[in-house]
């Protein structure tokens, strides 16, 4: 008896430890990360004429910034902001600018399952938030500015590739639906739609 003990803890233990270990390598909860993120798709375009008119023409997501917290290991809360619209233009002295910055609030999960690897983590995530548009013009003499905010949430199917220890990597699908402003022009009357980007973050905590 004591010898099968003996050959049970010098077998089991280290298969133990070898499944507690690959379990933990999945094990998300800790890490937080700043991601920086710039938009793949949509239009942009310039323009100018004699007459000195010159305007820039931007739809869908233009760039974001988000922060990334895990509190399960595979569950984070998520705050971000991006710019989604943008125009501007200029002649004679005057000035115009609009765009749609969103601020959200939500949650992703990274579902073990799905882990291509221990770095690679596909996710979904959701969240919530006003959706603000600003729009400021100048002249010579005057400047005024109206802001407007309306409810709007996004849904994202994504990827995380954990490249170092501090170093990330991801590429995202998003879904916004946004409310309908009062104020219409180019960015507004299609503020919903779907966009792809790219992000770059610096990521700390967690195990690794």
């Amino acid at each position: 008896m004591r010898v099968t003990s003996t050959l049970f803890l010098i077998v089991g233990l280290p298969v133990a430890a070898y499944a507690q270990s690959n379990t933990d390598s999945l094990s998300l909860a800790g890490r937080t990360n700043i991601m920086l993120g710039i938009g793949l798709t949509g239009a942009r375009d310039a323009s100018a004429t004699a007459g000195g008119l010159s305007s820039t023409h931007t739809t869908g997501e233009i760039g974001s910034f988000a922060f990334n917290h895990w509190v399960r290991p595979e569950i984070a809360v998520q705050i971000s902001a991006s710019v989604l619209s943008a125009d501007a233009s200029s002649i004679g002295g005057s000035d115009h600018t609009n765009a749609i910055t969103p601020v959200l609030f939500g949650v992703s999960y990274s579902p073990r399952a799905l882990a291509l690897t221990n770095t690679i983590r596909p996710y979904i995530s959701a969240a919530a938030g006003p959706y603000i548009h600003t729009v400021a013009d100048a002249t010579p003499d005057t400047a005024t500015s109206t802001t407007e905010s309306v409810a709007g949430a996004r849904v994202a199917l994504g990827a995380n590739w954990f490249v170092a220890r501090h170093f990330m990597m991801s590429l995202e699908t998003d879904y916004h639906t946004v409310g309908r402003f009062e104020h219409r022009d180019a960015g507004t009357a299609k503020a919903s739609g779907f966009g792809v980007s790219l992000g770059l973050g610096f990521v700390w905590g967690g195990k690794y």
